[in-house]
């Protein structure tokens, strides 16, 4: 090429290039503005497709639906030492669909701001569970030799980063040691800049997850970092040779009879968002909670072995129990375990999405919600569940 003709073919290259950032910050930027706006935000997270990349998750080919029986559920509550009413919290923690089911029958089921049965909602790390059982049936099928394994046996992209060596137990409990912040009132944390990373300078989310490096030894402490998630995504993927959809939806969706068409978020090159990005019905969120309910078991098929559901909610380190992570809370495989626990457990995502396991009751609650008071809330919510599943026990 001659040299007069290499300026012009470089100051196009440069254009292009900027354009194309152009177009990817403004179709980035606009929706992440607006995401959580007071008067988008129940309607965003209902569809979660128009703002992110998506892949479908197709419905079961023979659904399964829970039985109905309308019951009355208890209208209040105590907390923190005072009468509550059921009605005002809902409001006040922006309830967009509330579903109690007992005994493999829906007792309760109400939804608000628009939402109803067929809305899939947005569930953020409830996500993070799915995954989890995930692993353990890939486990549970020989893929996987041991929860112990360092994940990079399995995921070489992983190798020379934080990751490296670390166990999958490790990054399940979120005690992988990585160098990665959390803060949902800091925006300049990383749980917020790979979002720009992604959505702004288009980098793979695998890439993202690989360049974190270490801040502690793993095994040693509670650290929530939700790229440890996008890990265990990608060990999903790699030892099923599927894209994280498809083993979903061969491994829980099909064998769990989920109703509904659901949807996982994605970055630009496909990948899902491992840690938050699952989006479905409330009824087909509740079949995780019966799946675990009935230790592995759904509908007379075994889908996860028993032992997983019982290690997966039980913390087996001192720093995992519940009222050591905070006051409230312990942790296990991506489940959380309430202050109190008689053997109840959640998955728990940002805004108020929560699936609440009672054995005692033999209960499974889901809320979904808009709720940027989230935290303050979350174990209130506990205890409204307690209160609830407490008026089912067969045997108070």
């Amino acid at each position: 090429m001659k040299r007069n003709t290499i300026r012009p073919v470089i100051i196009f290259l440069i254009i292009a290039f900027v354009i194309a950032v152009g177009i990817s910050v403004y179709t980035y930027t606009e929706p992440k503005l607006t995401l959580f706006h007071p008067d988008k935000i129940t309607n965003n997270f209902a569809h979660m497709d128009q703002i992110f990349p998506s892949r479908i998750i197709h419905k079961s080919t023979t659904s399964y639906h829970y039985f109905k029986n309308p019951t009355a559920i208890p209208t209040s509550y105590v907390y923190d030492g005072q009468d509550k009413m059921l009605d005002e919290f809902l409001t006040r923690s922006k309830t967009t669909g509330l579903l109690v089911i007992q005994d493999d029958t829906i007792v309760y089921e109400e939804y608000f701001e628009g939402y109803d049965a067929s809305t899939t909602a947005t569930s953020y790390s409830v996500a993070k569970s799915f995954i989890s059982t995930l692993v353990g049936i890939a486990i549970d099928d020989g893929l996987i030799e041991s929860v112990h394994d360092p994940i990079t046996q399995y995921v070489p992209e992983l190798r020379g980063s934080g990751f490296d060596g670390v166990s999958i137990a490790y990054i399940l409990q979120m005690s992988s040691g990585l160098d990665f912040t959390e803060s949902y009132d800091d925006k300049s944390t990383d749980a917020f800049k790979m979002f720009d990373q992604m959505f702004i300078f288009m980098q793979p989310l695998d890439n993202i997850a690989a360049s974190y490096g270490s801040s502690v030894e793993p095994g040693t402490q509670f650290h929530y970092a939700s790229i440890n998630t996008h890990a265990l995504a990608m060990l999903v993927r790699s030892v099923s040779g599927q894209e994280l959809t498809s083993y979903l939806e061969q491994e829980l969706w099909q064998p769990l009879g989920m109703e509904n068409d659901a949807f996982w978020s994605l970055d630009n090159h496909g990948s899902e968002l491992g840690f938050m990005g699952l989006n479905a019905t409330l009824r087909d969120f509740a079949k995780l909670g019966s799946l675990f309910l009935n230790k592995g078991q759904f509908n007379g098929q075994r889908i996860v072995s028993e032992s997983w559901v019982t290690e997966a909610t039980t913390p087996d380190a001192d720093f995992l129990q519940p009222g050591q992570i905070d006051e409230d809370w312990g942790y296990q495989y991506q489940w959380w375990i309430p202050r109190g626990s008689t053997r109840d457990f959640a998955a728990i995502g940002i805004w108020g999405q929560m699936i609440y396991v009672n054995p005692e009751a033999n209960m499974v609650i889901v809320k979904t919600s808009a709720d940027k008071d989230f935290k303050e809330h979350e174990y209130e919510a506990i205890q409204l569940f307690r209160t609830i599943a407490q008026e089912f026990k067969t045997d108070k």
